[in-house]
C-alpha cells in the first residue's frame, strides 16, 4: 500500500470517527453550528481545488456561495421545489456562473485577477437588491424547513447535520476523483509551470475553465446547504467580506488538503465567536493574533502541520525500532 493511499485511508477513518462522535457530544445548537461550518467547508474545498491545486486566485468564492444559496431559495420559495432537490440545480447554475467569473483568468494572473474577482464580490449584494423581484431584495427569501424522516422526527438538528455531512462527503469524493485523474494532473502541471505544461500538451484554457467550473459548483452546493440550514437568506449574508473569510479558511486549514477544508470551515465558524467571548471589545484583535500565530507555526495550514507532526512521530518511532533491533543483535553477539 502506497504512502498516499495510507494517508487517505487514515484521514478518512479519522474523519468518520469524529463525524460519528460529534452528535453524541454536542448540543442541538452546537450541532447546527457545525453543520453551517460544513457548508462553508464545501465552498473552501472548491477554493482549495482552484487556488491550492490549480494555482488560480479567486476572491469571489463568497459570491458563488451566495449564488448557490439564492438558486435554492428561489426554486423553493417561488416554484415550490423541495429543498434537497434544489441542490443539484444550485451546483450546476453556479458552475456556469463560475465559468463567466473565470474568463478573465484566461488572460490575467495574480493581483489583477484578484482585483477583478473581488470586484465581483463587492458588486454582488447590490445586484441582489436590484433584482429584488427575484431575490426578495432587503427582505430576503425564506426556505421551507427540511422535515426529518419519521425515525428522526425528534432530532431535526441531527437530520440537518447528516444532510450537510452527506453533501460534504460527495464534494470531497468528487475532488479526490478529480485530483486522481487526468484533469487533476493537468491542474497541478499548469500551476507548477504553465509553459512546460503547455509544451507537454496541456490545454491551459480548458484546464483553467474546468478548475473554475468545478470550484464554483462546490461553492454553489455549499451555498445551497447553507440556505437550507438557515431557513432564510438576505443580501447581508453574502457581503464581500465573506469571500475574504473563505480564503482565510482555505489558508488556515491548508489550501492543498481535502481535510484542511473542514478544518478551515470549523475555524471561520467558531474562532471569531470564541475570541469575542474572551473579550468583546478586543475580539477582532485576538482573532487577528490567532491568524498570525497559526501562520507563523503552520505556513502550510493546520493540515500541513498535522502531517509534519505525524511524519516526525513516525520517523521517531522507526528510529526507536531500529535502535531496539540493533540492541537485540548486540546481545545475541
Amino acid at each position: 500500500m502506497s504512502n498516499d493511499i495510507r494517508r487517505t485511508v487514515a484521514a478518512t477513518a479519522g474523519f468518520v470517527l469524529v463525524a460519528a462522535l460529534l452528535p453524541a457530544t454536542l448540543s442541538g445548537f452546537q450541532l447546527q453550528q457545525v453543520s453551517i461550518a460544513i457548508s462553508y467547508a464545501v465552498a473552501i474545498l472548491g477554493l482549495n481545488l482552484l487556488m491550492g491545486f490549480a494555482g488560480q486566485i479567486c476572491l469571489a468564492q463568497g459570491t458563488l456561495f451566495g449564488i448557490g444559496a439564492y438558486v435554492t431559495a428561489i426554486l423553493n420559495a417561488t416554484y415550490g421545489v423541495h429543498p434537497l432537490a434544489t441542490l443539484p440545480a444550485a451546483a450546476v447554475f453556479t458552475a456556469l456562473a463560475g465559468l463567466v467569473v473565470g474568463l478573465p483568468a484566461l488572460r490575467l494572473q495574480g493581483l489583477q485577477l484578484a482585483i477583478i474577482t473581488f470586484g465581483v464580490a463587492a458588486a454582488f449584494p447590490q445586484l441582489l437588491l436590484k433584482l429584488g423581484s427575484w431575490t426578495g431584495g432587503v427582505s430576503g427569501l425564506p426556505i421551507d424547513s427540511l422535515e426529518p424522516p419519521a425515525f428522526l422526527a425528534d432530532y431535526s438538528e441531527l437530520w440537518l447535520y447528516l444532510v450537510s455531512l452527506g453533501c460534504a462527503c460527495v464534494a470531497a469524493f468528487i475532488v479526490y476523483l478529480v485530483l486522481l485523474g487526468d484533469v487533476g494532473r493537468a491542474l497541478q502541471a499548469q500551476r507548477d509551470s504553465p509553459q512546460i505544461a503547455e509544451a507537454l500538451g496541456v490545454n491551459l484554457t480548458k484546464t483553467k475553465l474546468w478548475a473554475f467550473a468545478i470550484s464554483s459548483a462546490l461553492a454553489g452546493l455549499g451555498g445551497g446547504v447553507f440556505a437550507i440550514l438557515n431557513g432564510f437568506i438576505s443580501p447581508q449574508s453574502f457581503l464581500a467580506s465573506l469571500s475574504i473569510t473563505i480564503v482565510i479558511g482555505s489558508i488556515i486549514g491548508g489550501s492543498t488538503s481535502i481535510v484542511g477544508a473542514f478544518i478551515g470551515g470549523l475555524f471561520i465558524t467558531f474562532v471569531p465567536t470564541w475570541t469575542s467571548n474572551i473579550n468583546l471589545a478586543l475580539g477582532n484583535v485576538i482573532y487577528a493574533l490567532a491568524l498570525i500565530g497559526i501562520m507563523l507555526l503552520a505556513r502550510g495550514g493546520v493540515a500541513g502541520l498535522l502531517e509534519r507532526l505525524a511524519a516526525a512521530l513516525k520517523a521517531r518511532s522507526n528510529a526507536n525500532g531500529k535502535a531496539g533491533s540493533m540492541s537485540q543483535s548486540g546481545r545475541k553477539l
